[in-house]
């Protein structure tokens, strides 16, 4: 597991291009400040959908398009009533919230074993903002 530590660099995340939407501002300000043991470090550009926890970094990206390889087919991992589709990359896994008011994909590098937590609390904060 990583450990806590605060980062004080700045992150460069390209923001998703629907970051600035309502939901999204909303998502950003009731996010924890910790997330899988790691902490919330700055991101660049700063934008209200778009967040980054320790290093190497778990980040959040607000308003993101549908994944291209998602289909109604496919196999989707349900946390709090909020639905995922995962997405293996070369060092971690990348999950898109799905049948959300807008798509938000969470990056988790492998260092983290996590991942079950980091969905729980992102899903409830999600779930709380839907309704």
């Amino acid at each position: 597991m990583v450990s806590a530590s605060a980062c004080s660099s700045s992150l460069n995340v390209e923001p998703a291009p629907g970051s600035n939407n309502q939901f999204c501002i909303e998502l950003g300000a009731i996010l924890p400040v910790g997330l899988g043991g790691a902490l919330l470090r700055g991101t660049h550009p700063l934008s209200p959908g778009t967040k980054a926890w320790g290093d190497p970094a778990i980040v959040l990206r607000c308003g993101v398009k549908a994944p291209e390889a998602y289909s109604q087919t496919s196999q989707l991992l349900t946390v709090n009533n909020v639905n995922w589709y995962p997405e293996e990359l070369q060092a971690g896994v990348r999950f898109t919230s799905i049948e959300t008011s807008e798509f938000v994909e969470v990056s988790l590098p492998s260092e983290y074993d996590s991942t079950a937590e980091i969905l729980t609390e992102l899903s409830s904060a999600i779930s709380s903002l839907e309704g």
